[in-house]
């Protein structure tokens, strides 16, 4: 049940998402494009709602992101218990998302190192 939980609301980072699905959803571009923000935010709301829950759920990452948290009590927890990324990945696509700055390798987020909220 964790497992199935976490794949609902959880593994929403770059490279997440060659779980098959009934519907086909685009992948988020890297953390460093200027479309990251956008991206990334589509993405997790397909698969959000291609797992069933609620679109208004679906729609708001800080949601997403507490659900993380409540389920794996940290998201450095989430991003390693999950499997289809890396951990470093997952956990630069939640940071360049909410707080912005620079990934792991030194680029900038989004390409001007602003957060997407």
């Amino acid at each position: 049940m964790k497992r199935m939980l976490f794949l609902i609301v959880c593994c929403f980072s770059t490279n997440a998402f060659s779980i098959p699905l009934g519907a086909s959803c685009s992948p988020a571009v890297p953390t460093t494009d200027p479309n990251f923000c956008a991206s990334f935010k589509a993405s997790a709301a397909c698969y959000c709602e291609n797992w069933g829950l609620r679109r208004n759920m679906c729609q708001d990452m800080k949601t997403i992101q507490k659900r993380m948290r409540s389920i794996f009590g940290s998201i450095e927890n989430a991003c390693a218990y999950q499997k289809d990324t890396s951990p470093q990945i997952c956990l630069d696509d939640w940071k360049c998302y909410f707080s912005g700055g620079y990934d792991s390798n030194g680029n900038l987020c989004s390409g001007t190192g602003k957060s997407c909220e």
